[in-house]
C-alpha cells in the first residue's frame, strides 16, 4: 500500500486500527459539520397516508436495513437499499419519500421511465455563482434549445457540449452583452468584469427544473409530511436500541446486529399495534345483559 500523502488521503484510506472496515465520513459544513469513523445505515419502512387516531400506535414498520461503508454516498446506499429489498424479493415502491440527498436528476428520470413516483426536494443549484442567480432561476427548456434569464431576456446562443471520457451532454446557454447591460439585475447575474452570462446544465434538466418548480407547492409540502416518521424511527432505532454503536468488528458482523435491531423494531411495534387492536375490539363489543 502507498504511503499516505495529501494527494491520496481519501475517506476510505482513513481507518480505525482496531476494525479495518471501518472508514472516514463527515457531514455538513461549519458549526454543523459531524464527522465519524464507522458505517451508515440506510432505513426503509412502509407508509401509511392514514392519519392517526389519538395513542394509535403507529402502523409503519421497517422494510430494509442496509449497512454499508462510512465514504460512500447517501445515494450509493440507497442503490444498496434496493439491492437488498430486490434480492428478498421486494420490488421498488411506487411511490418513495427521501429527502435532498437522494434526489438527482438522474434519479428522477429513472422513476419516471419506471412509473415510480420518487417524492423529494431537489438539490440546489452548484456551480460559481455564489451571491448570484443560479439555475433554478432561469426558465430553462432544453427541447427547444432556449433559456430565459430572471429578467426575462432570451438567450442568445446555445452549444451542445459533450464530454469525451464520460459521454456526458451538457447544454451551454449565452446572453449576449447587449442584453445583459444596463439592466436593473446584472448585479445579481453576473461580476463587474463579465461581459454577459453563461449556464450550463445536463442534459435532462427540464426533469430537475419540473422538481424544483412543485416542490414549493402546498401539495408537495403536504405529501412531504409522509417521511417524517422516518425521522422518529432513526431516533427510536438509535435511543431504544443502540443503533449507532457498533458492537462487534467487521461490515459484516455489524450488518447483522443491525438486522436484528430493526427485526426487534418490528416485533415491538406489532405487539403494541396488536394490542390496541385487540383493546379497540373489545371497547367495541356490547356489554352482556344481566340474568335474570
Amino acid at each position: 500500500m502507498p504511503p499516505l500523502t495529501k494527494g491520496n488521503l481519501v475517506s476510505k484510506r482513513v481507518r480505525n486500527p482496531h476494525d479495518p472496515d471501518a472508514t472516514y465520513a463527515s457531514k455538513g459544513a461549519g458549526a454543523q459539520r459531524k464527522e465519524h469513523v464507522g458505517y451508515k445505515v440506510q432505513v426503509a419502512e412502509t407508509v401509511s397516508e392514514a392519519i392517526l387516531a389519538p395513542g394509535e400506535p403507529t402502523g409503519n414498520f421497517i422494510s430494509g436495513i442496509a449497512t454499508h461503508a462510512a465514504f460512500e454516498s447517501d445515494e450509493q446506499g440507497a442503490i444498496r437499499m434496493a439491492e437488498e429489498q430486490k434480492n428478498m424479493g421486494l420490488g421498488k415502491p411506487p411511490v418513495l419519500y427521501v429527502d435532498a440527498a437522494y434526489i438527482s436528476t438522474a434519479q428522477l428520470r429513472e422513476a419516471a421511465q419506471e412509473g415510480r413516483e420518487l417524492i423529494g426536494p431537489a438539490p440546489g443549484p452548484g456551480g460559481g455563482h455564489v451571491g448570484r442567480f443560479g439555475s433554478d432561476r432561469f426558465d430553462v427548456r432544453v427541447e427547444e434549445l432556449r433559456a430565459t434569464c430572471p429578467a426575462g431576456q432570451p438567450s442568445s446562443q446555445c452549444s451542445r457540449l459533450t464530454e469525451q471520457a464520460t459521454g456526458k451532454v451538457m447544454f451551454r446557454f449565452e446572453w449576449s452583452t447587449q442584453a445583459c447591460d444596463q439592466r436593473p439585475l446584472r448585479a445579481q447575474c453576473i461580476k463587474p468584469d463579465q461581459p454577459h452570462r453563461t449556464l450550463a446544465v445536463g442534459e435532462h434538466h427540464t426533469i430537475l427544473q419540473q422538481r424544483r418548480r412543485a416542490q414549493k407547492s402546498d401539495p408537495f409540502k403536504a405529501r412531504m409530511k409522509h417521511r417524517n416518521a422516518i425521522e422518529g424511527t432513526q431516533s427510536e432505532l438509535v435511543r431504544a436500541h443502540g443503533l449507532r454503536r457498533a458492537r462487534y468488528r467487521g461490515l459484516l458482523k455489524t450488518r447483522l446486529q443491525n438486522f436484528f435491531t430493526g427485526a426487534a423494531c418490528n416485533l415491538k411495534r406489532w405487539l403494541r399495534r396488536s394490542a390496541w387492536e385487540l383493546q379497540r375490539a373489545l371497547a367495541a363489543q356490547p356489554s352482556a345483559a344481566p340474568a335474570n
